[in-house]
């Protein structure tokens, strides 16, 4: 006779959250129309914002990117990570001085951004802007995306619908395991409720 486990039970918690204390009862529903033609997926612990007006009840991505090399005063060319960030061209995002700048092209590895700009050291957080010449974040984050979550499958190049997503709003995570950098205007309007570790 030989042990055979036939059930499976408990909850598994990844290695992005420490410590779930509250979430959104029933989920939210996080918009899919603002990310890059290959994206598959938004990986948990990514940071939404709840939206507000007409939008209500729908929550965005907060995108930044963290630079690998220093940018020289008036670079273009900006290498950049992650490799599957969410920009795409049109977007505008945060460049040392004060100032947004629009990006015109965009890989894996690098953003073109059609502005000048102040010098930009290795390991800077940038994150998106509403226009030129704004430093303000567009989004600051209400809540953090509690799994990965699919935008496009099986090789279908079209985006899915708003997608109903897990959100934490209350716990402990793991700063180096989250999928995308966070500011520190991020970490501040979640401090009350988030510990980052």
């Amino acid at each position: 006779m030989s042990l055979q486990v036939t059930k499976e039970s408990g909850s598994i918690y990844d290695p992005v959250f420490l410590k779930i204390l509250e979430d959104i009862p029933g989920g939210v529903t996080v918009k899919t129309d603002r990310f890059p033609t290959d994206t598959e997926e938004i990986k948990k612990g990514a940071l939404l914002n709840a939206m507000t007006g007409a939008s209500i009840g729908l929550y965005d991505v907060i995108k930044t990117v963290r630079t690998t090399a220093a940018g020289a005063t008036n670079t273009t060319i900006l290498a950049i990570e992650p490799t599957d960030h969410l920009f795409v061209e049109g977007d505008f995002i945060f460049l040392q001085g004060g100032t947004g700048g629009t990006i015109v092209r965009v890989s894996t590895t690098a953003i073109e951004v059609e502005v000048a700009h102040n010098a930009i050291a290795s390991g800077a957080v940038l994150h998106e802007v509403s226009g030129v010449g704004t430093a303000t974040a567009l989004y600051t984050a209400d809540a953090v995306l509690r799994d990965t979550v699919e935008v496009r499958k099986d090789g279908v190049a079209t985006l899915l619908d708003n997608l109903f997503a897990g959100a934490v709003v209350r716990g402990t995570v793991d700063e180096s395991e989250l999928p995308y950098f966070v500011t520190d205007a991020d970490k501040t309007a979640l401090t009350a409720r988030v510990r980052f570790a």
